[in-house]
């Protein structure tokens, strides 16, 4: 069983890279709708689960559905992405919201699963996406 959830998330950040230079674009042009897109594709494409959904819960109750760190992960990197988008748009507010958020699920994710998986997955993320560096 812990193969098939490394592959799983192996395959969760893989979708995460070919999506991340979208979302870098839609960000850099201010496209809020677009980036918002990309946002929710990347998180149905890598967690199988829709991005609005989750982020209506608390972050304890989102990194419980995870079976590995990767995925709360994953989730914080989208949930960041869409801060800067907002951040970038002067919607300061609701930018500072999501990186509360984003950092409650980082540290969830820590509470849950421990540091080792999740320094592991940090570097899994650096490998696969070198360009997030």
């Amino acid at each position: 069983m812990p193969v098939l959830r490394y592959a799983f998330t192996l395959n969760a950040v893989r979708e995460l890279g070919r999506l991340a230079p979208d979302i870098a674009r839609a960000r850099a042009e201010a496209a809020l709708d677009t980036s918002l897109q990309h946002i929710r594709e990347a998180c149905t494409a890598a967690l199988g689960m829709e991005f609005d959904t989750l982020v209506c819960f608390d972050a304890r109750s989102v990194v419980r559905l995870f079976s590995h760190a990767e995925q709360a992960r994953i989730l914080a990197r989208l949930v960041d992405e869409r801060a800067r988008t907002l951040a970038r748009l002067g919607r300061f507010q609701e930018a500072l919201e999501d990186t509360v958020y984003a950092g409650q699920l980082l540290a969830c994710s820590r509470q849950r699963f421990g540091l080792p998986k999740d320094a592991r997955a940090a570097e899994t993320l650096e490998r696969e996406v070198p360009e997030l560096r």
